[in-house]
């Protein structure tokens, strides 16, 4: 089960939807800052989550979602101060139960485990920072078991070209 994670695409809509076309994925979650209309194409088919650049009241500034073992938190990071720090967004991961907690933002690429829980942000396909390329991420889910659930996450460039710089497998709590 993989799950493709973009964020930060600032009005980009003909390179997210060549992101979207170049992989088979079971679910598309945006963390924000699309910046263009949601009821366009590929913009329906995913999970989204309104940005501080967002106009869109109806979009939730956050969401949580389960797929397979997984409970995925999903926000901005605005408001949480995740440029700064991810403790606040720690503890609302906490708060929700998710083992896995995804957000952008920073347009700074980050994937880490901490006590169980997989912290990944997706870095951005329009404006990257502190990172030499655009990036998205994909997560998919290998094993699970009654304690845990194990994934691998692969980031790739703009350009579709896997990224080692970043991502990894990670065993996370269940």
């Amino acid at each position: 089960m993989s799950i493709l994670i973009m964020s930060d695409t600032h009005g980009l809509v003909r390179e997210v939807k060549q992101v979207v076309e170049r992989h088979q994925v079971d679910m598309i979650l945006h963390c924000g800052d699309f910046c263009t209309d949601k009821s366009k194409e590929p913009f329906t088919a995913m999970k989204l989550v309104r940005g501080n650049c967002d106009t869109d009241r109806d979009v939730p500034e956050e969401r949580t979602t389960h797929h397979g073992a997984l409970t995925i938190y999903q926000t901005h990071g605005h408001l949480y101060g995740v440029k700064s720090s991810l403790l606040k967004l720690h503890y609302r991961g906490e708060e929700t139960g998710a083992n896995v907690v995804i957000f952008g933002h920073s347009h700074y690429p980050v994937c880490a485990e901490e006590r169980g829980i997989l912290f990944l942000n997706p870095g951005s396909l329009q404006l990257p920072r502190g990172f030499e390329v655009p990036t998205y991420a994909i997560l998919t889910e290998t094993k699970s078991d009654a304690d845990s659930v194990d994934v691998t996450v692969t980031f790739y460039d703009h350009n579709g070209q896997v990224n080692p710089k970043r991502g990894g497998q990670f065993s996370l709590r269940r």
